[in-house]
């Protein structure tokens, strides 16, 4: 019966449902901030290419499903193009000949036109925080008991009086709950004194630790520097279960997607300065790889003594589609933000010279940006197709 669930059919189906959803919600984002300031929707397509079906609805914007269901578009009254290009003939005709030209997106204040273009990378972080949210309630987080192990030789850890069996209980005036709280604590203060208070024999030690620098494989074709201790974990520590109150789960949301934006970022500032590999950029081909191979391990029977049922494949499928979209929509969040033309980041550069200049960039200034911007999407999707056909070759040949 879930025959299909073990085939390539299943990284199609992951691939087109997590990027449609995530697209569509950014979408949204820009429709209802536009609804907000009484910006006219021409058209609201959900997917690209061919209309196979279409409605209009009672304020005029025409909504369809297109052919190619890779993401999706709403396209402004004034709109050149999908990406929110003006079309300046129109406009100027619009100004003269259209009732209400106050419908019109580029007739708008600039800071309504900011928000409008703004809202769907914040809708897309909002719905990363919602996700991970319900992750965190659902299905928790797997912690290690923040149990010592090892305490290596000149270490700042033995420095600091650190023994084997401690169990670290606060970092300064951070409550510490797994292995991972206090690495992810201690990584990013090198340098930086640390209060540590640790559980010893049933007592509570104060001990005083200054993380040293090292540099570390960033498993992203790079370096960069972490703050260390030199301690192991125990082999006799615990995996216990974290899972958020449901009034703590707003803040594991904030939590998560706020880690996810800060290792994108820093994958992005050091691809910038030559620090990190562009074969980890991924073209359609890698992301539905990745989620067909997500997907067929939550839905496998994994070394399970009986078979796995119908609704626990399903369970974990949901799941993983929830984790891949919590994912994805920080991912394409944070891009759309970048200074680049054609992308929502290159129009709030435009409205912000405009708001300093208090005119906008000419209309060829705007369209050479477009132009320039386009072709670095272009050249980015190109270096991605290539990493996607070096990972077919190097699986298939």
């Amino acid at each position: 019966m879930l025959d299909w669930l073990g085939s390539g059919t299943l990284s199609i189906f992951a691939f087109i449902l997590v990027m449609g959803f995530v697209v569509i919600i950014h979408e949204l984002g820009h429709y209802w901030a536009g609804r907000m300031c009484g910006v006219h929707a021409d058209a609201f397509s959900m997917g690209f290419g061919p209309t196979l079906f279409s409605r209009t609805d009672r304020l005029g914007t025409v909504w369809k499903v297109s052919a190619l269901p890779l993401g999706g578009f709403v396209q402004f009254r004034g709109d050149a193009n999908a990406a929110s290009a003006p079309d300046y003939e129109t406009l100027e005709e619009l100004r003269r000949e259209h009732p209400d030209p106050d419908s019109v997106l580029h007739f708008k204040p600039v800071g309504q036109r900011a928000f409008i273009v703004a809202a769907g990378p914040l809708a897309n972080f909002l719905l990363a925080i919602v996700l991970f949210a319900i992750l965190g309630v659902v299905q928790g987080e797997s912690r290690l008991e923040p149990l010592v192990g090892e305490v290596m030789e000149d270490s700042p850890a033995q420095q600091a009086g650190f023994q084997p069996g401690d169990v670290v209980v606060r970092m300064d005036n951070t409550p510490i709950e797994g292995f991972t709280d206090m690495t992810e604590y201690v990584v990013t203060r090198a340098g930086q004194p640390i209060s540590v208070t640790v559980e010893r024999n049933g007592e509570r030690v104060l001990l005083n630790v200054t993380p040293a620098r090292v540099m570390r494989d960033d498993n992203l074709g790079g370096e960069r520097p972490l703050g260390t201790i030199g301690i192991r974990s125990s082999t006799e520590a615990e995996r216990v279960i974290y899972r958020p109150a449901i009034w703590e789960a707003p803040i594991y949301g904030v939590t998560r997607t706020v880690d996810t934006t800060g290792t994108i970022v820093s994958y992005l500032s050091r691809l910038v300065t030559g620090r990190a590999s562009t074969e980890h950029i991924n073209g359609p081909v890698g992301i539905a790889t990745t989620a067909g191979q997500l997907a067929n391990l939550a839905v496998s029977d994994n070394g399970a003594a009986q078979p796995i049922g119908l609704l626990v494949r399903l369970e974990r499928l949901l799941i993983v589609m929830i984790a891949l979209s919590a994912l994805l929509s920080v991912g394409l969040g944070l891009m759309n933000l970048l200074p680049i033309p054609v992308l929502d980041g290159g129009h709030l550069v435009y409205y912000a010279y405009e708001a300093i200049a208090k005119r906008p960039p000419s209309p060829s200034v705007q369209e050479l940006g477009f132009r320039l911007g386009l072709g670095f999407i272009l050249a980015m999707f190109v270096v991605a197709t290539w990493n996607d056909l070096s990972y077919l070759r190097g699986q298939f040949l």
